[in-house]
């Protein structure tokens, strides 16, 4: 009878085993879940930056440039050298400026010729802009205005008066086959102007 109602009965502290191994596993299993939320996981996560395209452009600009046409002094027959006489002057125009061809009859500065003796001026006075006329008595040119004088032996240098530069002399050129004198152009400014090129009176030549 005793048997019996042992082998019915369950140990209490089996029972107390089981129920707290229970209660362990139980316990484990919710701690997963409450610190899974509460820790969550960190991910790793990688982020690639794009960087920006870098774009060479290359621009090849083209510029006009306007080269001026360079001016010069025109070759101008003017007078031969057999038609001259000694003290006499011939009056002309080169490049439509007034100048004045004479024979000194001795050898001069920038005379040409076989000689060397035929030279030529402006004839228009530095001081003031008067007329300049030779004299063959003193081979020189004079003003009438104020009576300067230019000597015409020496290159038109200034002897009397109030000019403080030479009268501009004519570069000329002799054509000993031919006796034929050209003016090739002036050794200085004119009077009255700052270009004796661009601003001459007459692009003519003879």
């Amino acid at each position: 009878m005793s048997k019996d109602k042992d082998k019915g009965s369950v140990d209490p502290n089996r029972r107390a085993v089981v129920i707290g191994g229970a209660a362990a596993v139980a316990g484990v299993a919710a701690g997963i879940v409450i610190g899974g939320n509460a820790f969550p996981r960190l991910l790793k996560e990688t982020v690639i930056e794009k960087q920006p395209e870098v774009v060479t452009k290359t621009v090849t600009q083209t510029q006009t440039v306007q080269v001026p046409v360079q001016q010069t002094y025109q070759k101008q027959m003017v007078a031969n050298y057999n038609s001259l006489t000694v003290g006499s002057p011939v009056t002309t125009t080169y490049m439509g400026y007034p100048i004045t061809i004479v024979r000194t009859g001795v050898k001069s500065v920038g005379g040409v010729g076989p000689n060397g003796d035929v030279v030529a001026f402006s004839n228009v006075c530095v001081h003031m802009g008067g007329p300049v006329q030779y004299d063959p008595k003193t081979n020189c040119g004079v003003c009438p205005y104020h009576y300067s004088q230019y000597d015409f032996t020496r290159g038109g240098i200034q002897v009397i008066g109030h000019p403080n530069q030479f009268l501009p002399q004519v570069i000329l050129e002799y054509d000993s086959t031919t006796g034929n004198i050209y003016a090739l152009g002036f050794n200085r400014l004119l009077y009255g102007v700052y270009d004796n090129i661009a601003q001459a009176p007459s692009s003519s030549s003879s």
